[in-house]
């Protein structure tokens, strides 16, 4: 039970210090490739992010960070340097997805704070760099030994992104741990849509032991938490460099790139005024932190559980339902009448087919929340052609919106050329424009809360797996 307790802390922090709302643009359906004449005559240039905390966020609907506000100085630059104005496509899009969308023509440049490396040149061509001497530390909390000499990593667990050029360095850290005969790291792949401040989180309650950042951002998230190690003697990468990524063969689009950043890198007087605002202040990151939520989510996990299985759904979905809903509240109450943790209402609780009275009881709330999900996913949206993702996302949805609306509104995504069968991308967008962005913003939140889950449920898997090995380990030594 110590580790489940671990493992809400770590969550009620995460979801609760999470106070923005990603807008996903629409992938478009038409790819094309081409130098900077070719973008140009198309009238816009696209841009690919990385949601990033600090980088690229939304705040109250805006866009945010130190990336965004680059871009809207290109965008500014590039009609400068035309002589005519040419909008920006900023397409959100998942870190590992970064490269393989820029080289198929889904974007024309990669901006999220990539690392040049001779493996990524292989693939693409890189701006000169808008930051230098970066080096890549490993990030443990306060209480951790410094990490001095090689020796010291050996069977060390570490936790990084597959697609990031951490995970190459740590494998650079693995050769040489081998030509000196002794045993790797131990690497665990984290979700790519983690952000880094949510690993700050993760650290922090002791659910992971390690990662590995930038030395900007360490540098950032040990002036607002106070409570990391930066293991700067021992960089598993120097001397590196931050810039813009697009496809090769793009001379024309390299030099308007690069002359801009002549003029807005750090070290400029523009690059240091936002770079500074990020970096080497706090100030814009309100943090919330909601420890309650602690013996809350140990209540409640076991119901959670119970009606998920009882229904067929997954009770990491419901847990994050609940959390949007109510924070785990029972007594909640909405301006419509919604009661509890599941925002059920009382004429809803009370239809022949839910039937559950008493909602006010926090088992029965739960009870009648999910059965009315399963009501709506059975009546609405058991067409073979969607998968059972998608029939749960448009469940969400219907649970905020109504199922007949949100049923209605696939067939528009259809005459639209949208996919009617999945939500992301396609049939959210439809939504966003006819009902606006309260059911998008609902079923997004409640992804991100359960890939969060899904994350630290692993976690747990591997910190079992990893105490078993040390046991283990102890056995053969102690015979």
């Amino acid at each position: 039970m110590k580790t489940v307790l671990r493992l809400c802390c770590c969550l009620s922090i995460v979801l609760s210090s999470f106070g923005f709302t990603f807008e996903i643009t629409p992938i478009p359906s038409t790819k094309y490739t081409g130098d900077l004449p070719v973008l140009l005559e198309k009238g816009v240039i696209r841009v690919l992010v990385s949601a990033d905390l600090g980088f690229y966020y939304l705040d109250q609907g805006k866009p945010r960070g130190l990336t965004s506000e680059l871009l809207e100085l290109f965008e500014a630059y590039i009609a400068e340097a035309t002589g005519q104005k040419y909008r920006l496509q900023i397409i959100p899009i998942d870190r590992d997805q970064l490269f393989p969308s820029l080289i198929a023509g889904v974007g024309d440049i990669a901006a999220a704070n990539l690392t040049i490396t001779p493996q990524r040149l292989q693939k693409v061509d890189f701006s000169d760099p808008f930051l230098t001497e970066v080096s890549e530390l490993f990030v443990t909390e306060k209480k951790r030994r410094r990490i001095t000499r090689l020796r010291q990593l050996s069977e060390k667990s570490v936790w990084v992104r597959a697609s990031s050029s951490y995970y190459q360095s740590i494998r650079k850290i693995n050769e040489q741990l081998a030509k000196k005969h002794l045993e790797p790291m131990y690497v665990h792949f984290l979700e790519e849509t983690l952000e880094d401040y949510e690993l700050v989180q993760m650290i922090q309650e002791g659910l992971i032991q390690m990662t590995v950042l930038d030395s900007h951002k360490a540098e950032f998230w040990s002036l607002v938490t106070g409570n990391l190690r930066l293991h700067t003697r021992y960089p598993i990468r120097e001397h590196g460099s931050i810039g813009w990524a697009f496809r090769k063969n793009s001379p024309k689009l390299s030099k308007l790139i690069n002359s801009f950043i002549e003029k807005n890198r750090r070290g400029t007087l523009n690059g240091n005024v936002i770079f500074n605002r990020y970096l080497n202040s706090k100030e814009w990151f309100k943090q919330v932190i909601s420890p309650s939520s602690i013996k809350q989510f140990k209540n409640l996990q076991d119901k959670f559980i119970r009606y998920g299985n009882m229904y067929d759904i997954n009770w990491l979905i419901i847990a994050a339902q609940a959390y949007q809903e109510s924070q785990f509240d029972q007594s909640k109450r909405s301006h419509a009448g919604a009661i509890g943790i599941m925002q059920v209402l009382p004429q809803t609780a009370n239809e022949p087919y839910i039937n559950i009275r008493h909602i006010q009881n926090i088992e029965n709330n739960i009870h009648a929340g999910v059965k009315y999900m399963d009501y709506i996913r059975n009546n609405y949206f058991q067409d073979e052609e969607t998968d059972e993702l998608n029939q749960l996302y448009f469940t969400l949805a219907s649970y905020n919106a109504g199922p007949n609306r949100i049923n209605r509104l696939r067939g528009v995504a259809k005459e639209q050329g949208y996919d009617p069968t999945k939500w992301f991308n396609n049939v959210e967008k439809v939504v966003k424009e006819e009902v606006g962005m309260e059911p998008v913003t609902y079923v997004g939140n409640i992804n991100r809360y359960f890939t969060i889950y899904k994350q630290l449920m692993s976690m747990q898997t591997a910190a079992q797996s990893e105490t078993a090995r040390i046991h283990r380990l102890h056995y053969k030594l102690s015979r």
